[in-house]
């Protein structure tokens, strides 16, 4: 809900700010790191250069077989040698993974922006991956490959690599714990082949199900062709076809066997549906069709007044009752939300007062609400003409539900306003304040 105030010198305007919600960051888990010294050779265009790096990787102290880790690489700043100021650059890189398990991790830092100046040391900072621990024992990381895109009016690309091989700065002890499943692809189309395989299972048959995201809600019809064993060492084979009616999206594989259940999340994606239209009878090679995607993200709904106070024509008391007259300040409502919800614009209003304390009571003004929609808008309806009050609020503009149909577009309200002065009225300048509210 907006509230917006308006002061009437027989009307005026005062803004109301409404609070910001803050949502704390999350608690980091514990974890163990280490820092050391890797010597890399850099090239840029036809240029190498040193950058003796110091580097510390924090890793979780221990997990699971299975369980999905978040690594952490942060690195010393690059030695200048850009002779340009560089605007912006990202960082990607990779870290050997060595032990129980080996391979490496994808790492990478978000595009941070400068300008650092001509030969300015460039910051690379923590870069980040995930990957899944898939062996029980010690699991090592290490540096790897580092590889910057600086935009410095032209993009240019810096390529480092260790000059020898770096030693471990950090150790995970993986737990043989439960049974573990991995899919490949983790992404696939309708239709599309999926395998799994996994560690630490009984030997014997295994039940395979897609479900939601959440590991709920399993279609029986979702999986076809599928097989899967487990062999006398508790190694999982498995493979099974996504069928063509399966929901897209993110999806998850379950697989069962007695009372264990294990998970691993599965995207997918919708099948290229068949050529329609001009492309229906055409050969394949000959016609091709796209399809154009478009996401349409809502907005809020606000409000914004025209500056100023409104100012009443001045009245001269002659003993009998008088008018004072004018227009509210136009109000801008603007409904981005993209829904089918409708809004009211209401106001209340306090007495008219004096400096001396006399007073004209906020029933004395009365008024004529106008409301008009903007090019392509849905519809509104107008405040019903009355006089206002300090309680009761009173509609100035609202649009109604859609029914199914999309509310929203730009409006404008403003209503003609219409004060009764009564015969025994002290003389002064008088004030009230309007507060019109949107909801």
């Amino acid at each position: 809900m907006r509230s917006r105030r308006t002061a009437l010198r027989g009307a005026a305007a005062v803004v109301t700010a409404a609070g910001a919600v803050v949502i704390p960051p999350a608690l980091a888990a514990a974890a163990h790191a280490a820092t050391g010294q890797v010597p890399y050779s850099c090239t840029i265009f036809s240029t190498t250069f040193d950058y003796n790096a110091t580097v510390t990787v924090t890793a979780p102290a221990s997990a699971g077989v299975g369980d999905q880790v978040t690594v952490e690489a942060d690195f010393s700043n690059l030695p200048g040698v850009a002779p340009l100021p560089v605007n912006s650059w990202s960082t990607t890189g990779s870290l050997t993974v060595s032990g129980a398990q080996t391979g490496t991790v994808d790492i990478s830092v978000p595009e941070q922006a400068g300008p650092i100046p001509a030969y300015g040391e460039v910051p690379i900072g923590t870069a980040t991956g995930t990957f899944t621990l898939s062996a029980a024992g010690d699991v090592s990381l290490a540096p790897a490959a580092l590889t910057i895109v600086a935009d410095a009016g032209a993009q240019a690309t810096i390529s480092c690599t260790p000059k020898s091989v770096p030693e471990a700065l950090a150790t995970i002890s993986v737990d043989a714990g439960g049974p573990s499943v991995s899919v490949t692809p983790p992404t696939v189309v309708q239709g599309g082949g999926i395998t799994l395989t996994g560690a630490g299972w009984q030997p014997g048959a295994v039940d395979v199900a897609l479900c939601d995201s959440s590991g709920a809600q399993c279609a029986a019809g979702d999986l076809t062709d599928v097989t899967a064993t487990v062999d006398g060492t508790g190694k999982l084979t498995a493979s099974a076809t996504v069928a063509d009616t399966a929901a897209a999206g993110s999806r998850t594989v379950v697989i069962t066997q007695g009372a264990v259940s294990q998970s691993v999340a599965l995207s997918v994606t919708e099948k290229t549906p068949p050529p329609t239209g001009e492309c229906a009878d055409q050969p394949a090679g000959q016609c091709d069709e796209q399809r154009i995607n478009l996401t349409v993200n809502g907005g809020p709904l606000t409000m914004a007044r025209e500056a100023g106070e409104v100012e009443l024509t001045p009245v001269t008391l002659n003993g009998t009752e008088q008018s004072a007259t004018g227009d509210l300040r136009e109000v801008t409502v603007v409904d981005a939300r993209g829904g089918t919800t409708g809004w009211s614009l209401t106001g209340t209003l306090t007495d008219f007062s004096s400096v001396a304390g006399t007073k004209i009571p906020a029933g004395n003004l009365s008024w004529t609400p106008s409301c008009t929609p903007g090019a392509g808008a849905s519809a509104v309806v107008a405040g019903s003409a009355g006089a206002l009050d300090a309680t009761t609020a009173a509609t100035l503009c609202s649009a109604p539900d859609g029914a199914g149909q999309i509310v929203g577009g730009t409006y404008t309200a403003g209503a003609a306003l219409d004060l009764t002065v009564p015969p025994v009225t002290g003389a002064g300048e008088y004030t009230a304040v309007l507060t019109l509210t949107l909801s």
